[in-house]
């Protein structure tokens, strides 16, 4: 071929042009250089299908999040915001442990840093939760933990935000379209902020489950009338059963022997107060749940086949009602033991002794009704939870949830203020709360609440303050970063801070039998994080190099670490200063072992 004859890549038609670009070897960024280099490239990279195709390839959670009908009409905008906001979401999260690092959460001035960010375009949330998790999922577990240890705050207080927007959506709708199924789902994301979560997956999870319902009931019953029509769709709303007795019969049988015989769903009688039993992901993946997260699985499933089940709010045992076809009477379904049917009589003689036998136990139950229990479930759940701080968290979640249902309820309204206090969390909520509760009616608590807080945002600066360095002292025998092994309990923990001599009070002194130790409070002690999630304060005569350093499944480790090298942890730069003598001392204690 003559020089002359050869074809450049300007030389091929604009429809080759785009499909060569649209391949998924040419990033972004090659877009972007591609455009600089002349005006025909940049015409056909300007392209708005190429540019949502580029989503779709490289940012596949965002595009599964993306509703159908988003309407956007600027999609290489929409990448560019992406890519902005991938920047400020890095520096932010790199930012926060000099500014966090002697504080017990996020401050006010940084949910106001995140919130704007949030606010910068409408699926900001969705592409600041992406980022966050693909900081969070880099391949390296024990690497970069620090960041990522903010990283998993920064998307719980994003996350919040979005759930909080979807139930107040899901809250204005209509009773008849507060479909259970969605409202559940949508309390699994509230309550697992870390978790990838959709309705999407759900429902299609769902899905499957009657599916599978349909081929056993084309085993059993090949001519029956739900087979010749698709499945009910899950936001459709069925005002009463499809088929006659005889054929619902046929499916329930075909739906118990599926959920409890093929797919093994029970009830958790053994860990009943277990927070995955209220959490429908959870319950889909363990096949085990309590009564009213079992019982909207089964309603779900049913109203996809047809068949109308209606929540009853029984005492102590969630179950479910059927209206029998052409009878004025209903027969009750106990999801939780596989399924079984009993008439209303029989269901009130099961009433605990001294329980009121009244027809009104009976009744359907409205959505709302149905989560607020879900919720108080959950508040029990939190109150058994063996860590103060774990207890805290859940309970104060519960509580906002419960605020989101019942925002007319005062003492709701009142114990999640409280909650913040405590927690010394959201100053700004609180003081717009209180304003809001005073306007209802006199308080001196909530006045007293009130006064305080604002002094405190008026005072709460972001502004690092400087970290004091503790001195070294000879006594101390081990350092920050190394693994440690309880010789009496035998657990095993991380040390992120000590003291030379004992620091707590008396009555914890007293209460822990400190005294019946050799040396008493007259030793270092140390601050140590616990595999299974405690902090704990431990004398140094108790602890030991563990033999076999293995990582600390604490969610507070990255904190103070920023890596886990095989054999300790390398403090980040905040702990570092706090404990500046410490390395050397970790080093040899290493090195006299071969482990350095």
């Amino acid at each position: 071929m003559e020089p002359s004859d050869q074809v450049g890549l300007l030389d091929l038609p604009d429809e080759l042009l785009l499909k060569i670009v649209s391949c998924r070897v040419i990033t972004v960024q090659d877009l972007g250089r591609g455009a600089a280099t002349c005006t025909r490239l940049r015409n056909v990279i300007a392209t708005q299908d190429l540019w949502r195709k580029k989503i779709e390839q490289y940012y596949p959670k965002v595009w599964d999040q993306l509703p159908s009908n988003a309407g956007i009409q600027d999609w290489r905008q929409e990448v560019q915001i992406m890519k902005q906001l991938e920047v400020d979401v890095h520096k932010l999260v790199s930012s926060l442990s000099l500014r966090l690092y002697q504080h017990l959460h996020l401050t006010t001035p940084v949910y106001v840093e995140i919130d704007a960010l949030v606010s910068s375009g409408t699926y900001a949330p969705i592409y600041i939760i992406n980022i966050l998790r693909q900081i969070v999922d880099d391949g390296e577990q024990y690497d970069n933990m620090t960041n990522k240890y903010y990283a998993l705050r920064v998307m719980s207080h994003v996350h919040q935000g979005a759930c909080r927007r979807e139930w107040e959506e899901f809250v204005a709708r209509p009773s008849a379209e507060q479909s259970l199924e969605v409202g559940a789902i949508l309390m699994a994301r509230w309550f697992q902020p870390h978790a990838d979560i959709s309705i999407k997956q759900m429902t299609n999870v769902i899905d499957d489950i009657a599916d599978q319902c349909r081929e056993q009931l084309r085993i059993n019953h090949p001519d029956h009338p739900a087979l010749s029509v698709p499945l009910t769709p899950p936001r459709e709303v069925l005002t009463e059963s499809r088929w006659s007795h005889e054929k619902t019969m046929q499916l329930f049988k075909c739906i118990n022997h599926i959920l409890y015989y093929q797919m093994k769903m029970t009830g958790n009688s053994e860990d009943y107060y277990n927070l995955k039993n209220s959490l429908i992901n959870e319950v889909l993946t363990s096949k085990k749940g309590i009564p009213i997260s079992l019982s909207i699985i089964y309603m779900a499933v049913c109203h996809r086949l047809g068949i109308l089940l209606e929540p009853v709010n029984y005492p102590s045992h969630f179950v479910m009602k059927w209206k029998i076809p052409s009878v004025d009477d209903y027969e009750y379904i106990d999801a939780f033991n596989k399924g079984r049917r009993l008439t209303g009589r029989e269901l009130l003689k099961e009433l605990p002794l001294g329980s009121v036998c009244d027809q009104v136990l009976l009744i359907t139950s409205d959505a709302m009704s149905v989560f607020q229990r879900m919720i108080r479930n959950i508040m029990n759940v939190a109150q058994m939870q063996a860590h103060v701080s774990d207890h805290m968290e859940l309970f104060c979640s519960a509580t906002e949830l419960m605020s989101l249902l019942t925002p007319n309820d005062r003492s709701i309204q009142e114990l999640l203020l409280r909650i913040y206090y405590t927690l010394e969390i959201h100053y700004d909520r609180i003081v717009a709360g209180c304003h809001r509760l005073l306007t209802q009616g006199p308080s001196t608590i909530i006045e007293e609440m009130l006064a305080d807080c604002e002094r405190i945002l008026e005072s709460q600066k972001d502004v690092p303050r400087p970290i004091s360095p503790n001195p070294r002292y000879r006594e101390v025998s081990y350092a920050i970063g190394m693994v440690m092994q309880h010789k009496r309990y035998h657990y095993t923990c991380v040390i992120f801070g000590w003291d030379r001599e004992c620091r707590m009070p008396s009555d914890w002194v007293q209460r822990m039998g400190v005294y019946n130790l050799l040396y008493k409070t007259k030793q270092p002690f140390y601050n140590v994080l616990v595999y299974d999630g405690s902090h704990r304060y431990a004398a140094q005569e108790n602890l030991e190099i563990a033999p076999d350093p293995r990582p600390i499944t604490h969610s507070d480790v990255g904190k103070y670490f920023k890596k886990f090298n095989g054999t300790h942890y390398i403090p980040n730069t905040e702990l570092e200063q706090e404990y500046p003598e410490d390395e050397p001392v970790r080093n040899e204690l290493l090195r006299t072992r071969g482990w350095l």
